[in-house]
Order: structure tokens, then C-alpha cells, then sequence
């Protein structure tokens, strides 16, 4: 980026985002309204980074003007603040922000950090390219950008609204950029006061920061004393020790996971090891497909994956024991740490669904090393049975349980047992892959048939002998209709009137 102290220097937008501007510009200055550009999208289109999220700031009703752009392209209009006048407006491809102001040079003073108190008049573009000289600046974000650092615009900041406690973090992580010493001191002093912001914005806030892949972001939510206000319950689990085996301690080993999970999507690199521990992982055509499927509103698997990460040994503290001959165990941590992880997610106002795939990934995440008793590869039916119960987390699952493995050795990985599990990852989801195919065609018989033709009642019993035909299906040990029945047959001792209701 070339220095934005040139003032002469020209901003570009795309062809699509320059459209529409001309035409938002055509639309509210037909009536004498000022509007700007500012905040995220202008520090954004300072630094080269292309957004889909446009804010806008109009002298006057903030609410009528997005009631004319909501009418004008026929779009859903949503009021997030009414006490502060601000109101979105969804159009395909783009999210607009509208807020009202008397007086842009207030409105600038009372916004989170430097970088985002600019703004632009609309008039000011020409064909989506604007001057930087025409920017108006009057907390030096252009200073800031150049610097790249994040600064609070007052010291009232984070008590005006807590939630950009959190955001300071995340733009940290997005931009790559510094906080001042002044901005940390202010979290750190403040940061209890995140308990009081709602659920539902803590949730937006956190998922953003979950998107990133910032090495150390996560420490620095621990250092300002952030991380332990957002999860309370991670408490006990600071400075937890762990056995011998583990490189860190359990919040450590927690954080660390985040890394590791990140390293095997391939979103960043893993520093304790050679590259190629990494990229020697089994991926499918499917692979990045699956990992950004949205869940529930701005969530992916990936980003709930990685927040299963960060809590999946939560419970460690409260279910360690220690055996006569000094063996530390964690039994049942995964079990009571889906329970606190659904407790949290819930005060968060995570989804239902969100909440179910992250609580599976916790409850489960030791069961794929667990599926090989005797150093042998899973069997077909445990691998069928192990998708059947954690359903859409399976496969982030497995991957989770491989972060763990890396993020428990650290540097002190023992590449024969890595091997291992990289090779039971890649036999789970090679044998799935093969299941899916057997059952691909209809399904062999249905309850109907099992009633006729065994003189059963109808009743919870069908269900189960249905889902034990599915398993035999996928373990290739059944393919054909009759071979079916002759398997139900068994099951039932031979004795076509033998109920097991």
C-alpha cells in the first residue's frame, strides 16, 4: 500500500460496489441528503481489502433514509439500534449499515477506534474512485492505518460499549495490526464489563474472531484478562496441569488446539513441526466444501470447529483423579464438558443447531482414537455407527481429534503414533465414503415389510431392527433384498412369530 499521507493518492472500488453507490448517491441526494461513508468500509477500502458490508452515515433520519433505500430496491429493512438511530439494509451481494447524525464531526468522536472515525461524502466519489484528500479525518485514522495500529478514540470507549472489547481484539486479528498500550490498558481495566453486553453480540463478535487465523490472538485475550470474562468456566482450567505426556497446561493445550485445527485446514502453519506433518492429511474433494458450510446464520463448521477446540477439555479440572499407582485421569471430561459447553453457548444465544454440532464435537472428541482397539483400524460397523451418532460433526470430529493429538505434543510430537492417527482419520473417512455408496440405493426393506412378513407389532423395536439392516448394508455384509430378510430372520432366532416387542 502506497502511504496514505499521499494525499493525491486515488481509492478504487469495483465495478459493483461503484454502481451502487451512484446509485444510493442518485437516491438520497434527490432530497438534499448528506451522506458519508464510514467506518469499516472506509478503512477498508483504504487498505485494499474488499467488503460486501457498507456503512453510511446521513445528516438527518438515519431510519427514513434506509426506509427510501429498502423501498427503492424492494430489500428487508432490520432496525439494530433504535436509540441510536441505526437501521440495515439487505441487498443481494451487499449489507448496508445506516445510522443518523446531526453532525458528522460528532458522530465521528463517538466511534470505537481512530481507523474507523473517518468518513467520505458520497458526492466526493467519482465512478466508485475517491481522493484520500477528500476523506474527512479527524482523529488520524489515515495516521493509524499507516501505522498499523488500533487506538481508541477516547478513554470512555469500551464503557460507552463493551462489546468493542472484543472487536479491538478481532480487528487486531483481521488487520494483523497493534494495539496500543492505551487501548490494552483500557481492556484489561474493563474487561469484566463484557458480562453485561447481550448474548446475541457477543456471539456476532466472537464468531468474526473465530474466522481469523492470527497466531497469539488468543493469548492476547487471555493477557487482557478478555477470554476468562467471555467463558468464566475456562477459569479453573489456567495453570491446570496436565500429565506428563502434555507439553501444556490444559487452557494452554486448549488455545493451542485453536492453532493446531487451523494448521490442518490449512488456514495457517503449525510452528512445532515440519510442514509435512500437516499437509500428508487425508482431504477429499469435499473437504473445504464441508468446512465452509454455514450453520446458522454468519457460523461455518469451521469457525464452530475451532470453538469446540477451545473447549473441549473444559471439564478436566473437575474430573481429575489420580490412580494408587499416580496415573492422572480425566474420566468423563468429555461427557461433563458438553454439558458446560451447551450451558455456555446457550448464555450466548448460540442457535440450537450450533450449539448440538458443538457439544457433539466435545462429547466426542476422543471416541477416533478410541475406535481401534488393539492398534487395529476401525471396524466397518464402528465407523458406521460413529457417523450415525454424530451426524454433521463427524467429520470436523476427526479432524479436532487430530489437533488435539498436536497441540498435546507440541514440539515433542512422536511421529509413529502421529502416523497412526493421521492413517485412522484417512481409513474412517475412506471406508464412509464406500458406505455411502452401499447405501446409496433404496433401502433394502421397510417397516412395513418387517411387520408382514414377521407378524411384528409396530413399535420402537422396528426402528432398531431397520437401523441394524442400514449397518449390515454399509458393512457390505447384506446387498440384496432376500439377503435382508435371511438377517432379520436371524436376529429373530429363526422363528418368523417371535415378537421382540
Amino acid at each position: 500500500m502506497k502511504t496514505v499521507t499521499n494525499k493525491n493518492q486515488l481509492l478504487h472500488t469495483d465495478k459493483k460496489t461503484a454502481a451502487l453507490l451512484e446509485d444510493l448517491h442518485r437516491l438520497l441526494s434527490a432530497e438534499g441528503t448528506e451522506t458519508y461513508l464510514v467506518g469499516g468500509f472506509l478503512r477498508n477500502l483504504v487498505l485494499k481489502k474488499p467488503t460486501a458490508d457498507i456503512d453510511l452515515c446521513v445528516i438527518g433520519n438515519g431510519f427514513s433514509a434506509a426506509s427510501k433505500i429498502s423501498r427503492h430496491f424492494k430489500a428487508t429493512q432490520i432496525v439494530l439500534d433504535a436509540d441510536n438511530d441505526v437501521t440495515r439494509v439487505m441487498l443481494p451481494g451487499f449489507q448496508l449499515d445506516i445510522s443518523g447524525t446531526p453532525d458528522i464531526s460528532a458522530n465521528l468522536a463517538r466511534r470505537d477506534f481512530n481507523l474507523n472515525a473517518m468518513a467520505a461524502p458520497l458526492s466526493a466519489l467519482n465512478h466508485g474512485n475517491l481522493q484520500i484528500h477528500a476523506i474527512v479525518d479527524p482523529m488520524q485514522g489515515l495516521r493509524d492505518i499507516e501505522n498499523r495500529v488500533i487506538r481508541v478514540t477516547s478513554s470512555e470507549v469500551f464503557r460507552a460499549d463493551p462489546i468493542r472489547l472484543i472487536r479491538a481484539i478481532r480487528l487486531s486479528a483481521e488487520l494483523g495490526f497493534e494495539l496500543d498500550e492505551q487501548t490494552q490498558s483500557l481492556i484489561t481495566t474493563h474487561a469484566g464489563l463484557i458480562s453485561t453486553v447481550a448474548g446475541e453480540r457477543i456471539r456476532e463478535e466472537l464468531l468474526k474472531l473465530l474466522e481469523t487465523s492470527q497466531t497469539g490472538i488468543w493469548e492476547k485475550c487471555l493477557e487482557l484478562g478478555l477470554l476468562l470474562s467471555i467463558f468464566t468456566e475456562l477459569d479453573p482450567c489456567c495453570r491446570h496441569p496436565q500429565p506428563y505426556e502434555h507439553t501444556w497446561d490444559v487452557l494452554e493445550h486448549s488455545i493451542k488446539t485453536i492453532y493446531a485445527l487451523d494448521a490442518i485446514l490449512g488456514k495457517s502453519v503449525w510452528p512445532y513441526q515440519k510442514p509435512e506433518i500437516t499437509s500428508e492429511i487425508y482431504r477429499d474433494s469435499n473437504f473445504e466444501k464441508y468446512f465452509i458450510q454455514q450453520i446458522s446464520g454468519t457460523s461455518r463448521i469451521r469457525t464452530l470447529a475451532k470453538l469446540a477446540a477451545l473447549l473441549h477439555d473444559i471439564a478436566k479440572p473437575q474430573t481429575r483423579s489420580t490412580d494408587p499407582d499416580g496415573r492422572v485421569r480425566f474420566t468423563g471430561h468429555p461427557l461433563e464438558g458438553s454439558r458446560i459447553t451447551s450451558e455456555i453457548l446457550t448464555r450466548l444465544r448460540f442457535s440450537k443447531k450450533e450449539i448440538s454440532l458443538v457439544e457433539k464435537m466435545v462429547c466426542y472428541h476422543l471416541r477416533p482414537v478410541q475406535m481401534n482397539p488393539d492398534g487395529q483400524l476401525p471396524s466397518s460397523k464402528a465407523i458406521y455407527r460413529y457417523f450415525r451418532d454424530l451426524s454433521e460433526a463427524a467429520t470436523a470430529t476427526l479432524y479436532l481429534s487430530l489437533a488435539d493429538h498436536l497441540a498435546t505434543d507440541g514440539p515433542n510430537l512422536m511421529v509413529a503414533n502421529w502416523q497412526e492417527h493421521v492413517n485412522i482419520v484417512a481409513h474412517i473417512l475412506s471406508e464412509q465414503k464406500r458406505q455411502l455408496t452401499r447405501l446409496t440405493p433404496k433401502r433394502l426393506i421397510t417397516g412395513t415389510d418387517l411387520i408382514e412378513r414377521f407378524a411384528l407389532r409396530p413399535g420402537p423395536r422396528i426402528k432398531i431392527l431397520l437401523g441394524e439392516i442400514a449397518e449390515a448394508q454399509a458393512a457390505g455384509e447384506i446387498k440384496t433384498r432376500r439377503e435382508a430378510f435371511k438377517f432379520i430372520s436371524q436376529r429373530l432366532g429363526g422363528k418368523p412369530e417371535n415378537n421382540l416387542n
